[in-house]
């Protein structure tokens, strides 16, 4: 934990700008892990079953399009 404390400590010592392009940066960061990490969900078919009943209640007409 000493690690994520002394990055909490710079993070809040940055001048405004620095601030705004580390936040820029980590935004950017964040969006390529979540995608990385929902593609490997995709490809290993941890999605399968709720894009089985979402097509399935669509087929039933329990839903409809937007």
């Amino acid at each position: 934990m000493e690690s994520i404390d002394k990055i909490k400590s710079a993070i809040t010592h940055l001048p405004d700008k620095e601030f705004d392009t580390f936040v820029d940066w980590f935004e950017k960061f964040e969006e390529e892990r979540w995608d990385k990490e929902l593609e490997k969900d995709i490809t290993e078919g941890k999605l399968d079953n709720l894009a089985d009943e979402a097509l399935n209640e669509f087929d039933s007409e329990k839903c409809s399009e937007l």
